[in-house]
């Protein structure tokens, strides 16, 4: 077999990068394929004219980033991209019976949801409107739709006029609407440097700049926001500062309050991303109950209730409800009438508010099972998050582990698809060197079997493959 080897005159300083680039090139063209063996250290080096240092620094690099993978006493792979799905989103792209897939955000469900979902279609079916089998204006078919929804909202704090709420298709289309609506392409947004994972493609499918500002443990710091605001224009600011971020956190009210008044100042719009505000028991007003002229809400029902209820809720300012609509009409029409029509029939039934604490009481008992089955492991999560957040330990590269815990039939995420800073001082892709591991997605009895599959391989580490010169 001939050992593949880049053209050495493609190589530029920095080498290291520019051979980083020109691996992985090979490896997205399929010039070098999943489990083909690398050159030794000590062969590329020779053949590249460069030292070996830089081949050491480019394959570290690259195993970091999950392209390639050490094995002691045999050298350096392609790694396979099934082993390592974290690389471009964090879940898995199709199901796999076999594996318990943790990777993907997804609620506690159980027969009850089906039955649920089986009796409410049955009183649809019963009772078909005028409007869910001909609607195809949204302001028409909606508008009464619209009334209900207003009022489950003010029962939950949230006193929103019906005339600016737009039902959606879960949060990414309330996302995509909101941002189109406050920053035209070319123009800049602010986000946390820990988000929403499809917040970076759907920036740069839109042309819009995005900036990341530092975060700690209750979420993005007032003076790294203030720090953009004042260095440049910013006409956004994406935020989710209640447990539907990555580490799970909830921002506290002083924090919220000192963002708004920041904004303020500078004119910044503000989306807030809370899908999971109602399983919170005790939370802090949200950012658009504390400024509703200045905050874009967004809210869905697929993670708080069941994943097919494909349906949420984008509460806009009322003077950018005809632009919010506009934009959600060229991108999605109108949400679709069979998800709304049940949506607000659960809502005046009581179903909604049923199945969202039959949530929150089942997410509890699950935090309780990995607190249990995680004794002495430090991890962020909330008692009501439907996932954890953890740090691996110095022993563990988190893109090996991802990989191992694959081998041992356990999916999880990674950092990287969470990670809004694109590269470091020294050109490497930013990792926390951490996992995300949702909690919702199986039965309890797999959910058991995969944490302590998790907490083994923290306990046994992982041995540093060393280089084959």
């Amino acid at each position: 077999m001939t050992m593949w080897f880049p053209d050495p005159e493609k190589l530029k300083r920095p080498v290291y990068k520019t051979l980083q680039s020109l691996i992985i090139n090979a490896i997205d063209a399929g010039d070098l394929r999943p489990g083909d063996r690398m050159p030794t250290h000590r062969d590329f080096a020779f053949k590249m004219n460069i030292s070996v240092q830089t081949v050491s620094r480019t394959y570290d690099a690259l195993c970091k980033l999950g392209y390639l993978v050490g094995e002691v006493g045999r050298g350096t792979f392609v790694r396979i991209r099934d082993a390592s799905p974290e690389a471009a989103m964090p879940f898995l792209p199709t199901r796999q019976e076999e594996l318990i897939d943790l990777s993907m955000l997804k609620p506690v469900t159980d027969s009850l949801h089906y039955e649920v979902m089986q009796q409410g279609l049955m009183e649809l079916s019963k009772d078909l409107t005028r409007d869910l089998v001909k609607a195809f204006r949204p302001e028409e078919a909606f508008r009464d739709h619209a009334h209900v929804a207003a009022k489950w909202l003010n029962s939950h704090r949230m006193d929103a006029d019906w005339q600016n709420v737009i039902f959606t298709n879960g949060a990414v289309p309330g996302l995509l609407s909101a941002v189109m609506s406050t920053a035209p392409a070319g123009s800049a947004i602010c986000v946390e440097e820990v988000s929403f994972h499809i917040l970076r493609p759907l920036c740069d499918y839109l042309g819009v700049r995005m900036h990341a500002a530092k975060m700690d443990e209750f979420g993005l710091l007032p003076e790294a926001f203030e720090e953009l605001c004042s260095h440049q224009p910013i006409r956004a600011l994406v935020i989710s500062p209640t447990v539907c971020n990555p580490r799970a956190h909830v921002m506290p009210l002083e924090r919220r309050q000192d963002l708004l008044d920041i904004a303020r100042r500078y004119q910044v719009h503000i989306i807030e991303n809370d899908v999971l505000g109602t399983l919170i028991k005790g939370a802090p007003p949200t950012l658009w109950q504390l400024d509703p002229e200045r905050v874009f809400y967004i809210t869905s029902f697929s993670k708080t209730i069941m994943p097919g209820l494909r349906a949420g809720l984008l509460i806009v300012p009322p003077e950018m409800s005809v632009i919010a609509k506009n934009r959600h009409l060229v991108t999605n029409w109108m949400a679709n009438p069979l998800a709304v029509d049940l949506l607000t029939h659960w809502m005046e039934d009581g179903t909604v508010d049923r199945l969202i604490s039959w949530q929150s009481n089942a997410l509890q008992k699950r935090q309780k099972l990995a607190e249990k089955l995680f004794p002495g492991i430090n991890y962020y999560s909330h008692k009501y998050a439907p996932h954890i957040w953890l740090p691996l330990p110095s022993t563990w590269q988190e893109g090996d582990f991802v990989a191992q815990a694959r081998r041992h039939q356990v999916a999880i995420a990674g950092s990287l698809p969470f990670m809004m800073v694109d590269q470091s001082n020294e050109g490497d892709a930013i990792r926390l060197n951490a996992v995300r591991i949702a909690l919702g997605p199986c039965s309890e009895e797999r959910l058991t079997t995969a944490l302590r599959v998790i907490a083994s391989l923290l306990q046994a580490g992982a041995e540093t493959p060393l280089p084959m010169f």
